[in-house]
């Protein structure tokens, strides 16, 4: 064939008619233009719309059930607004939902895939059915801006390791293609399950890549080292003993209950009811027992006084014998001050747990804000603190106390042991995080930078070795260049230096923005430290999320519905700010039969006018 034919068919109108006709079959179909104009809503309909998926919206994010959807739809044709007469039933406000939950999945997906580095933060709980639902959360940074995003929520039959990691994958798999190829991280509460050495949920999903890393929840390790500082402790068992006795005291009995309000109204002060001292957060409900305890406690003696007293009529034996018990326990001066120093204690455990639970703590400020808590409590060793001073003396709060000869010495000896104790568990299980790549990760905290007077000139180049060597492959796949880290680590940190009067106030965000040209492969290492979660926090505020949307009432949602629920709950925007354009236009455009939104057939009408047009849309 000569070239002049094949240049003169290449240029003609019918080779160039073939080619755009080979586009628009190869074009998909959602795209093309025709069926972009028939899929086109009207702008009253439109609006419309907007009103069903506003109203659907609102639903899911008050944990409100659908069947509230047919009677604020109602409420709305009575306002004056143009709801229609089709969609309006449960049916459909389901099916809204899905969408609307759809549309934030979406945004995730491409915020995941934009991102080179996510870690997985996962947990297990039973909801209101009785089933084991396993909880999915994602953790990425992208140019020094930290997220912690929800993924998914997914039953299991059955609680093991093989089940709980396929359900993560699961979840995963919907949310991001190749988020293997970006996990850095899991953090798990450290049962056995997720986080054993052989066949653990960690151990299975990281598989063959060694720089994965495992990390065991810091607020539980926390939990855990109080709860083994106090398992040999007979003054706190004792004081155990008071608290719990209150709690059970006053919560059971609506009698003892408003006497006790009375005596806080005799003395003019605000009723504090005691407490539980257990609960899921051991720390933080037993700090909260204390507290009204101690701040109650005038009103509290008084009125077990009036109870045990002879004189006291209409009263059983059985309660006055309690109230006398309580009431020799709690004029006990030794363990007023044990209560006191306990207060002091947990105060700082209790703010340390605060922090621990931030959504975007990483680390490195996880492991500063530890050691300054240890720092306090080795004081207390020596001196006292503030609540321990203010029940040392004969009196406390107008009350004459019963002080033995060796009061101060037993006080003293158990403050000593306990704290001795907790200092030994909190070294024992938070001993990873001060060794290896963990220790390394102390660098993306500026907290943890000298001034620039002090600094050395080879400040945190071992760390950046170290964590070079460790997350090397993942880097590499990435697209960093590990070979240029070093140099720009300098370059870095010259420049923050430079440009910073207080190293401590800046941060990575500012410093994305100002030097990521310069130093584009350093602060990528930097997002994929920040990526990696110190506690899995937002589990369980999920878990507490997903009680409020799967109540007692709603115990038959299935696990897809509740979790397009808990997203809308925790992504979505709030009500006045929902816009519901892109769920309507993927309910409108993802169907096989088109979408007929202002179609009213007359003997499909039900007594209330509304059509029941959604199991057909579903067929």
């Amino acid at each position: 064939m000569k070239l002049e034919t094949i240049v003169f068919h290449e240029n003609s109108q019918s080779h160039k008619d073939c080619l755009i006709a080979e586009e628009k079959v190869s074009e998909p179909l959602q795209q093309a233009p025709c069926v972009i104009s028939l899929v086109k809503l009207p702008e009253a309909t439109k609006e419309k719309m907007a009103i069903l998926f506003r109203t659907s919206h609102a639903i899911a994010k008050n944990a409100r059930p659908f069947s509230d959807f047919k009677w604020m739809c109602n409420l709305d044709e009575k306002k004056g607004l143009k709801v229609g007469k089709t969609y309006r039933n449960e049916v459909e406000c389901r099916l809204f939902t899905k969408y609307i939950a759809k549309a934030e999945q979406i945004k995730l997906r491409e915020e995941l895939e934009e991102t080179k580095f996510c870690s997985i933060l996962s947990d297990g709980s039973t909801d209101t059915a009785v089933k084991e639902e396993e909880l999915v959360y994602v953790r990425f940074c992208t140019k020094g801006n930290v997220n912690v995003k929800f993924i998914g929520i997914e039953a299991v039959e059955k609680a093991d390791s093989a089940n709980i990691t396929q359900a993560i994958k699961n979840q995963m798999d919907a949310a991001c293609k190749g988020w293997e190829g970006k996990l850095v991280a899991c953090v798990t509460d450290g049962a056995a399950v997720m986080s054993g050495g052989k066949s653990g949920v960690v151990t299975r999903l990281k598989g063959d890549k060694t720089y994965v890393i495992g990390v065991h929840c810091m607020a539980h390790r926390l939990e855990l080292s109080f709860s083994d500082a106090i398992k040999e402790s007979a003054m706190f068992r004792r004081m155990d003993e008071l608290l719990g006795g209150l709690y059970s005291f006053y919560h059971k009995s609506p009698l003892n209950r408003a006497n006790l309000i009375k005596s806080y109204a005799t003395l003019k002060a605000k009723p504090l009811m005691p407490t539980r001292i257990g609960g899921t957060r051991w720390v933080g409900h037993l700090l909260r027992a204390l507290d009204h305890y101690l701040r109650g406690y005038p009103a509290i003696v008084l009125h077990l006084e009036q109870i045990q007293s002879p004189d006291a009529q209409g009263v059983r034996s059985v309660p006055q014998a309690k109230a006398k018990k309580f009431h020799s326990l709690a004029k006990e001066s030794a363990l007023l001050q044990f209560c006191g120093f306990l207060f002091d204690v947990l105060s700082h455990l209790s703010s340390l747990s605060a922090t621990l639970q931030k959504p975007t703590i990483t680390l490195a400020e996880a492991h500063a804000s530890l050691l300054a808590t240890q720092a306090v409590l080795d004081k207390y060793e020596t001196r006292a603190g503030p609540m321990m001073k203010a029940t040392s003396g004969l009196t406390f709060e107008g009350v004459k106390l019963s002080v033995g000869k060796n009061d101060d010495r037993a006080v003293k000896t158990a403050g000593q042991t306990l704290l001795s104790r907790l200092r030994d568990s909190l070294n024992d299980r938070f001993q990873d995080v001060s060794e290896g790549v963990l220790r390394a990760t102390m660098l993306a905290s500026f907290k943890n930078w000298t001034d620039r007077e002090s600094v050395e000139t080879d400040f945190g180049d071992r760390e950046i070795e170290a964590l070079c060597q460790h997350f090397g492959p993942v880097l590499t796949s990435a697209g960093v260049c590990v070979e240029k880290i070093p140099d720009q680590w300098t370059i870095l940190k010259s420049r923050i230096y430079a440009q910073t009067q207080t190293v401590q106030t800046t941060s990575w965000s500012k410093v994305n923005q100002r030097d990521r040209e310069q130093c584009p492969d350093v602060l990528d290492l930097i997002d994929l430290v920040l990526a990696v979660p110190a506690s899995t926090a937002d589990c369980e505020r999920g878990f507490s999320t997903m009680k409020q949307v799967k109540t007692d009432w709603r115990s038959n949602l299935t696990s897809s519905s509740l979790s397009d629920l808990m997203t809308i709950q925790l992504c979505s925007p709030d009500v006045n700010d929902f816009d519901p354009s892109t769920a309507i236009h993927l309910w409108h455009s993802d169907t096989v039969r088109s979408r007929r939104p202002d179609y009213v057939p007359e003997d499909q009408e039900d007594q209330d006018g509304c059509v029941l047009t959604g199991l057909s849309d579903e067929d």
